[in-house]
């Protein structure tokens, strides 16, 4: 497209350095098309290229629900074609319910690419344009990532309430470039982004295996389990009869107490635990909850080493499972665990959402 090559031959000879052109663009209008296209452009100028992939729903580069980073070496025709060479985990298909993971690892990434030496940094974002999350993830996101270019693919105007406050108050060194959506832009349905997806976890986890993981010798990260003073099981007995459930897991906290149900519970008895336990707060959940929970296995630099599904956590003896491609001299290097939020069978069929605060 003209106005595209346009858009680009002006902010590749604008003389910022390092450039760093924000994508802003709602779901199938082009934005992945144009990130590979600012690429391609950027890297035949000699300009050392690097792109952050942050559209988590429909991600190219790097293991599924993470945002990732390539560089470009030569010629591509998709992202999936750029060499990645750093990821962060978020561990879900949005940043709903993730926004400040999301904005965190959007900022890490780019900053791992000026690490790297980048001249051009193209940030490829999510679709998500409209509600108040879309307002205030993609203005938080902007604000932080501080962009020379903000380029916005827009459709009748659809993008003006994100860009209104740029265009009024504007940023030190950022300008607003709008192009048109691409011709060859078609909308696809949830099912097909849905059916993108679970193939790209079936590719991942193509040849991966169950492997053990003693979780008192790493950090797991983004979970209360184990992170205060666990109950023995004459401790946990009152609570189950209060629950009138089986209780896989109780620890003590500095601000309640948190509990894992095995299976259905009776709520009624978290007013009679907090009465006779002298605690504020009950935490409680079951355990199917961590059950097939995307996680990123990290070493102990935080670097991602790969990504797995958590089958399923013996809590009594404080172990888990994790399907994950990695082999074994991967393995021996993973010292935390990020646990995700979103259900991802072995076999690459997503099974929902859990919130943050279930585990």
């Amino acid at each position: 497209m003209k106005e595209w090559k346009k858009a680009a031959e002006d902010i590749l000879s604008s003389g910022d350095r390092p450039l760093k052109i924000f994508l802003l663009g709602a779901l199938d209008t082009g934005k992945t098309t144009l990130a590979a296209f600012l690429a391609n452009l950027a890297s035949a100028a000699g300009l050392k290229t690097a792109v952050v992939d942050a559209d988590l729903g429909q991600s190219e580069i790097g293991p599924p629900g993470c945002v990732g980073l390539g560089l470009v070496d030569g010629p591509v025709e998709r992202l999936r074609d750029i060499r990645p060479v750093y990821s962060y985990f978020v561990g879900s298909n949005s940043p709903e319910l993730l926004s400040f993971t999301t904005v965190t690892a959007a900022k890490t990434t780019l900053d791992r690419a000026l690490l790297y030496g980048a001249e051009v940094v193209i940030i490829d974002t999510t679709g998500l344009v409209w509600g108040r999350t879309a307002r205030f993830l993609k203005s938080t996101k902007i604000e932080l990532l501080a962009p020379t270019h903000l380029v916005a693919l827009e459709r009748a105007l659809d993008l003006e309430h994100l860009l209104r406050p740029w265009d009024l108050l504007g940023s030190p060194g950022m300008r607003v470039v709008r192009v048109p959506v691409s011709p060859k832009a078609t909308d696809r349905s949830r099912h097909d982004r849905r059916a993108h997806r679970e193939k790209v976890y079936r590719q991942y986890f193509a040849g991966s295996s169950g492997r053990e993981v003693d979780f008192s010798k790493v950090a797991l990260f983004r979970t209360t389990y184990l992170t205060g003073r666990s109950m023995d099981a004459a401790q946990a007995e009152p609570l189950a009869r209060d629950l009138r459930c089986d209780v896989a897991h109780a620890e003590w906290l500095p601000d309640g107490m948190f509990v894992v149900a095995d299976g259905y519970f009776d709520l009624d008895g978290l007013d009679r635990i907090k009465e006779r336990e002298g605690v504020p707060e009950v935490f409680l959940t079951k355990a199917e909850k961590f059950e097939n929970l995307l996680c990123g296995l990290v070493d102990r630099d935080g670097i991602l080493l790969g990504v797995g599904v958590l089958g399923s956590v013996d809590f009594r003896r404080r172990k888990g499972v994790v399907v994950t491609p990695l082999d074994d001299s991967a393995m021996a290097r993973v010292a935390g665990i990020h646990l995700g939020i979103l259900k991802v069978s072995p076999s690459g069929e997503e099974g929902g959402k859990i919130h943050p605060n279930d585990i």
